[in-house]
């Protein structure tokens, strides 16, 4: 019964597209995420020395603290990106798979 259930929610339309939107999704936060967290590293190792400097005249936080700030927060906002879109999009699709396959 149980591989029944299985092969019928793998053939359902809406898991297709479920998967599709997922995956999509995923490469997208990936990408992001991956150019951001690079760059950050590729600046570290390559020019170090704009990670020492202020951010402004008067100011005591220097690049690097301010970039690394950054990256963290921007981790935090795909995540809540994230959660957003899938309570929004994956979980109704989710919830019609469910109620069909039952």
């Amino acid at each position: 019964m149980t591989n029944d259930l299985l092969q019928r929610v793998l053939a359902h339309p809406k898991y297709q597209e479920l998967t599709r939107r997922r995956g999509r999704a995923s490469l997208g936060f990936f990408l992001i995420m991956l150019v951001v967290y690079a760059g950050f590293i590729l600046t570290l190792a390559f020019w170090p020395e704009v990670f020492a400097e202020p951010i402004g005249a008067g100011f005591t936080m220097s690049v690097g603290v301010l970039s690394a700030t950054l990256v963290a927060v921007s981790a935090v906002i795909m995540i809540a990106a994230f959660v957003h879109l899938s309570n929004k999009r994956y979980d109704p699709l989710i919830e019609a798979i469910v109620r069909d396959v039952s």
